[in-house]
């Protein structure tokens, strides 16, 4: 559903009430940031509220939460004059099994016609759309539930700041990303729920799948069915699933393009039945001609820009020796794909220094995985020297930047203590990693757990703890996650953020997260925490700073990003 609202001039914001809860227990409509975790039954969390109110710049997709209690049956409409350029979407949230739990994760696009509540408490996710060479001021509107047959009326309001985000498909602007992919396993997983017959279906749910990370400003770390088979490079053939050059131009033309385009080669983790082109990751030497042919192909097709960043991902966490590959790797691809780069994943050291000396092995991206960026805890013996070991790790990654490497960060679920992507995590946890990126004006995230790993189970009935899936297969096209939702917010965020880093500074970003209580900052730095001699207490031994997780959180998150487009513009 897309319907318009109107402009009404810099009107004030309006501001959010407490919930009059209905006395007799009939069904209530309360709303809250779309960042809140709502379980399906019991009290809902403080703070809703009974109108939608939206502060965003030009360019920017953001939502909000409808929640509807103690109802049969909801339906949804929206009011208000056509023509405008801010749209208003909606989206049925459908509970899923993960970790023993359920979690409104599947987003269903909704008409808003009648339907059932699954549960006794029902999100539904309000996106608004802002496009670009929208004018800044208040934009309003107004929806109607109907809940059992009753209505309430929700105003809604969308601010729109006169920030303008960069556009997708530039590294220009944009925090860069780098999600692991599997289209082999959406396509299978789609052709199963819904009875594909034909191979046309196959390739459109391909592209759509391309299509909604382009558009979500992710960029994939594999190409599936569009990665060459043989060293010659990209070829065509009437088997679809054989032609990787018609897939690879068809996936990105279902795009806006990408920041970050992945060369593709195989990595470490790749078994040697399965190497791309047929070609090693532990034999660069090999390389040379491929990447000449995949760049020329690239460069005719407008894939190759000056604009984004192409790199090779060739060794995930190596030792010292595999590091060494690493240098191997990079002096190929730096002679072979002009312009090309290389990504790891690992911390610079002393030891791997000949990683960053300034030489044509060097590597171009480290990729740090966030408990491993500051430090860790200090030792009584070295403490009482005088000595810390809280932001070692950042002493040395300080010193990479420093000669012009970019810094990455990655994550998976190990480990507490920093947030992640699991299903089973706070809602606001995928947010508040991206936000952790722009404290820290980290450049990039890569994802390796994946986006489309489904097992043999339907994800619309369990997906396990969900880090491994980020998406639900639609019938016509990927249904995104209310994960997906957070990281896409995030990467948003992070721009806004980057705009006030570049025209006042780092110490106004420290400042909004600090004072809005995200994490423990100042406007002079970040404070962390560990189990022993840091500036702060936790119960991590490495070093990390305080971060918010309560159901506080979306409000703070909504108060920082507010702050944020007042100092950007």
């Amino acid at each position: 559903m897309s319907l318009f609202l109107r402009c009404s001039g810099y009107a004030a914001l309006l501001v959010g009430v407490a919930l009059a809860w209905a006395p007799d227990g009939s069904a209530a409509v309360v709303t809250y940031p779309s960042s809140q975790s709502i379980a399906p039954t019991g009290p809902l969390p403080p703070g809703g509220r009974t109108k939608l109110v939206y502060n965003t710049a030009i360019g920017e997709r953001e939502g909000a939460l409808l929640v509807v209690t103690a109802a049969k049956t909801i339906a949804v409409a929206v009011t208000g004059p056509s023509g405008g350029s801010v749209s208003v979407r909606l989206f049925y949230a459908r509970f899923v099994a993960a970790g023993g739990r359920l979690v409104p994760d599947a987003l269903e696009p909704w008409d808003g016609t009648a339907r059932g509540a699954q549960k006794a408490n029902q999100p539904v996710l309000v996106q608004i759309e802002v496009a670009y060479g929208t004018r800044p001021g208040t934009y309003s509107a107004e929806l109607t539930v109907t809940a059992d047959g009753r209505p309430t009326r929700i105003p809604l309001t969308v601010r729109v700041f006169p920030v303008t985000l960069p556009h997708p498909g530039t590294r220009i602007g944009n925090l860069l990303t780098s999600f692991h992919l599997s289209p082999e396993s959406y396509v299978a997983k789609a052709a199963q729920l819904y009875d594909f017959r034909t191979n046309e279906q196959r390739v459109e749910a391909n592209r759509s799948l391309f299509g909604l990370l382009g558009a979500y400003r992710i960029s994939p770390g594999s190409w599936g069915f569009g990665e060459p088979r043989a060293p010659v490079g990209y070829e065509s053939s009437p088997k679809w699933w054989l032609d990787s050059a018609g897939n690879f131009l068809g996936q990105l033309g279902s795009t806006p393009g990408f920041s970050a385009m992945r060369i593709p080669i195989s990595s470490n983790r790749t078994s040697e039945r399965n190497y791309i082109a047929g070609l090693t990751p532990y034999e660069p030497e090999k390389w040379c001609d491929y990447l000449r042919n995949v760049r020329a192909f690239w460069e005719q097709h407008r894939a190759f820009r000056t604009d984004l960043i192409s790199y090779v991902f060739g060794v995930d966490e190596p030792g010292l020796a595999g590091q060494r590959l690493v240098a191997r790797q990079a002096a190929i691809v730096h002679r072979c794909f002009p312009g090309g780069m290389q990504l790891m994943t690992g911390n610079p050291s002393r030891a791997n220094a000949f990683l960053w000396d300034g030489k044509g092995d060097d590597l171009d991206i480290w990729t740090v995985l966030s408990r491993r960026y500051y430090g860790k805890f200090t030792v009584p013996a070295q403490h009482r020297a005088g000595k810390s070991r809280a932001r070692d790790f950042l002493q040395v990654i300080d010193k990479v930047r420093q000669r012009r490497k970019m810094v990455w960060s990655y994550t998976y679920t190990g480990t507490a203590g920093t947030p992640g992507f699991a299903a089973t995590e706070p809602l606001s946890n995928p947010r508040m990693l991206m936000l952790w990126n722009a404290l820290e004006g980290i450049e990039g995230v890569l994802y390796g757990q994946g986006t489309t790993s489904y097992t043999k189970a339907n994800p619309f009935d369990s997906i396990g703890t969900g880090e491994f899936v980020l998406l639900y297969p639609g019938p016509f096209g990927p249904l995104p996650s209310a994960r997906l939702e957070q990281i896409r917010d995030g990467i948003e965020d992070w721009a806004i953020f980057n705009m006030v880093r570049m025209r006042r500074g780092a110490d106004d970003v420290r400042s909004i997260l600090g004072r809005t209580g995200l994490f423990s900052a100042t406007q002079a730095h970040v404070r962390l925490a560990c189990t022993l001699n840091c500036e702060l207490r936790s119960e991590t031994k490495f070093a990390w700073p305080r971060w918010s997780r309560d159901a506080s959180t979306p409000r703070r998150i909504e108060a920082a990003k507010r702050a944020a487009l007042l100092l950007a513009r």
